[in-house]
């Protein structure tokens, strides 16, 4: 029995060297004269309809393993060959012969067509699906990520690694995003150090192995698309700002308004103090510098010696301290016209109070309990 299989393999290994050879004459002869074309193209043609013949008896002969077994996972790498496939997938009972998989591949022109990839088989599968498979190719494996708005740098950091399952380690976003070094226009500034305030957040995918400075890019990218319709030339002119300060304002409003709504005035308040040389006196660059967030700050944490601190340094901070929105982006843009200098969180978190009275503003605190 032995003898006869290998016997027939020997046959079916000289069969299909014939078949190569028919091809390649066949395909030479394409190039002679046309009035003797046709014959090597019959003569190819009845050839390939005896195979198919050959080929159904044996497949429903030798068929692949039992149906219905344990699924079989084939990888496919760049530059393996059908018939190194064909082998395997026969070796894992996949199907019956590799020889008529190879030759049906032949007959139907898709030898060449297999494209790398991790595939899942069941023993039995038909095939022509199996086939089709190999050919249509397996989509690569992603990842998704949720940038929520208001996050820091290194909050960020922590949710592509978490995302990544540690492909993408925190040190190395963190790396990628500390530089600056990627082809955008508004990351020119001398005065931007980091990509912070950059990262634009919005959900997005990628393909298992992207690199932290891939991210970063797409993340920077999304920046741009996404800020194509704002007018920050004019506000830039209007404002006396750069676009890094209308970047750091919008993360200022994004960690400060308690709704959409208010963004506006949120804005207006930062800059009628920056034209009157008052501090700006956020709570949200204090956190920002403590590093930590905390639910109340102290008299000791409004001293901190950061140049994040509103509170002791005047103007705006250094940097942004998250990822704004575009809705915080476009308020800063769109100031509300206002003369607030003012406002304090009511009782209940859900909106602020804005004056331009300081009595005002001290007689709101007393009334929110601050």
């Amino acid at each position: 029995m032995r003898r006869y299989n290998r016997r027939r393999a020997e046959d079916w290994e000289e069969l299909e060297a014939r078949l190569d050879a028919i091809g390649a004459r066949s395909s030479s002869k394409r190039r002679r004269k046309k009035r003797r074309s046709g014959r090597p193209l019959v003569g190819l043609l009845l050839l390939a309809g005896v195979l198919a013949v050959i080929y159904a008896i044996f497949a429903a002969a030798t068929g692949g393993g039992e149906a219905g077994a344990e699924p079989v996972e084939i990888r496919v790498s760049r530059g393996d060959t059908l018939s190194g496939v064909a082998e395997r997938l026969e070796e894992k009972g996949v199907i019956g012969s590799a020889f008529l998989f190879k030759l049906e591949a032949r007959l139907e022109g898709k030898s060449a067509a297999i494209k790398p990839g991790e595939y899942t088989f069941r023993p039995g599968e038909d095939d022509d699906r199996i086939l089709a498979r190999l050919t249509a190719g397996q989509a690569a494996p992603t990842f998704t990520v949720t940038i929520p708005e208001g996050l820091t740098l290194q909050q960020t950091a922590q949710r592509v690694a978490r995302a990544s399952s540690g492909d993408i380690t925190v040190e190395e976003f963190e790396r990628a995003a500390r530089s600056t070094d990627y082809p955008y226009a508004f990351l020119r500034d001398p005065a931007i150090k980091t990509t912070e305030g950059f990262l634009f957040p919005k959900k997005y995918e990628f393909e298992k192995g992207a690199t932290a400075r891939q991210v970063v890019d797409r993340l920077l990218e999304q920046y741009l698309l996404e800020t194509q319709g704002l007018d920050i030339e004019g506000a830039r002119e209007r404002l006396n700002l750069t676009e890094y300060e209308l970047v750091i304002t919008a993360s200022l409003i994004e960690r400060e308004a308690a709704n959409p709504q208010e963004k506006p005035l949120i804005a207006s308040v930062i800059y009628n103090r920056l034209r009157e040389g008052m501090p700006l006196q956020i709570d949200a660059t204090v956190q920002y510098a403590r590093g930590e967030p905390k639910a109340n700050l102290s008299l000791e944490d409004l001293e901190i010696d950061s140049p994040y601190n509103t509170y002791q340094h005047p103007g705006l901070p250094p940097g942004p301290i998250c990822s704004p929105s575009l809705s915080s982006l476009q308020a800063a843009v769109n100031p509300a016209d206002t003369d607030y200098l003012y406002y304090v969180l009511k009782r209940g978190g859900e909106e602020h109070f804005f004056t331009s009275d300081y009595d005002e503003f001290l007689r709101a605190k007393e009334a929110a309990g601050l």
